[in-house]
């Protein structure tokens, strides 16, 4: 599953309102893409933690173009992985 999501990473842009997380720097994210390549290369906490495989899952499911998922279902299971890691996410969270 890992070789498919990059490379539709690659091949892909959707549009989510932005958001940035804080894991020591801050980085801002504003694509479906980014969220899928922070989870994939970057994610300092259990990849088999339930929030973090259903971000994975639905930033799969919007790249390879779901009815079902949209932009918005795949930041917010990207916050929700995010708080059950411990990190913060701006403005959810309303830091910075």
């Amino acid at each position: 599953m890992r070789l498919k999501i990059i490379l539709m990473i690659a091949v892909t842009n959707h549009s989510i309102s932005p958001l940035t997380i804080d894991w020591g720097t801050f980085e801002t994210l504003s694509t479906v893409a980014g969220l899928a390549r922070c989870l994939l290369d970057y994610w300092p906490a259990d990849y088999t933690a339930d929030a973090y495989v259903t971000a994975l899952m639905v930033c799969d499911a919007v790249i390879n173009g779901s009815d079902e998922d949209t932009p918005a279902d795949a930041r917010a299971a990207f916050v929700d992985a995010a708080h059950e890691a411990g990190l913060s996410v701006y403005p959810d969270d309303g830091f910075i």
